[in-house]
């Protein structure tokens, strides 16, 4: 069991530890947002704000199969449109995690907030029959804002599927094109995270060692992903993102 561990019993960290591994797999060529259940979980076995970091490099693991898997079916036009403002969202939150006196469980809350109101401004998008409504979500400003948002909760909190979860399903992308489009933005967001938590000493050489023993899991929770997906159709897939940024959000919340 790593040193750096937050727990004792070495049975429970191994479980927790295999359970998040597998739920990032599982997101990243399942149903997206599903990983967001390793936060709390990381959380639990190793200090919060470490846990960030510890839990970083598993996702780029996850994003690589993803990208392995669904590559095709990625929408470049909606990645590109939001990832200059994304870029400036993980720089305003590596600014917060070293200088801000700020609390993060405060800030936490803020996030929360901004996922349920994403939430009901999606819904409201897909279920609205006013045409200029519907053009709001292909707006210049709206993906300034999803990816400002994205960037400073994926930099904080490793929370951010929620809010792209909602700007892509506002979009109206089909479950593949879904998949595909977001496994990119993250391979490319949190590749581009790991100087910063290696700067705040969240990543170093021990974490790394713990990453590499949790690749299988990783890789099962992937497999068992792709697995399910051929099950799923379009609705459920969107009624599933849903419930999982709705639990994501009350963690972010209440946890």
């Amino acid at each position: 069991m790593p040193t750096f561990s937050n727990i004792d019993n070495s049975m429970i960290f191994w479980i927790l530890a295999f359970v998040s591994a597998a739920c990032i797999g599982f997101s990243k060529s399942g149903v997206s947002g599903a990983g967001i259940l390793a936060v709390p979980l990381m959380a639990y076995i190793f200090l919060p704000k470490q846990s960030t970091g510890i839990l970083l490099p598993m996702l780029i693991v996850g994003d690589i199969i993803g990208v392995f898997i669904y590559r095709k079916h990625a929408k470049w036009k909606h990645i590109l449109r939001a990832l200059p403002w994304a870029f400036a969202g993980i720089g305003i939150g590596w600014i917060f995690m070293k200088y801000s006196g700020i609390s993060q469980g405060l800030f936490k809350v803020f996030i929360g907030i901004i996922v349920i109101l994403m939430i009901i401004i999606g819904e409201w998008f897909q279920r609205s029959n006013n045409e200029k409504a519907k053009l709001i979500p292909h707006t210049w400003w709206f993906a300034a804002f999803i990816g400002i948002t994205g960037g400073i909760t994926t930099m904080t909190a490793n929370a951010a599927g929620p809010v792209w979860a909602i700007y892509l399903l506002a979009i109206g992308l089909p479950k593949n094109n879904f998949i595909g489009t977001v496994a990119w933005i993250f391979l490319i967001l949190n590749s581009s995270k790991i100087p910063f938590s290696w700067d705040l000493g969240f990543i170093t050489w021990d974490t790394l060692v713990f990453n590499a023993e949790m690749i299988p899991a990783v890789i099962l929770g992937s497999f068992i992903g792709v697995k399910t997906m051929k099950y799923i159709n379009n609705q459920t897939f969107s009624l599933f993102v849903k419930i999982f940024a709705a639990l994501a959000a009350g963690y972010l919340i209440f946890g």
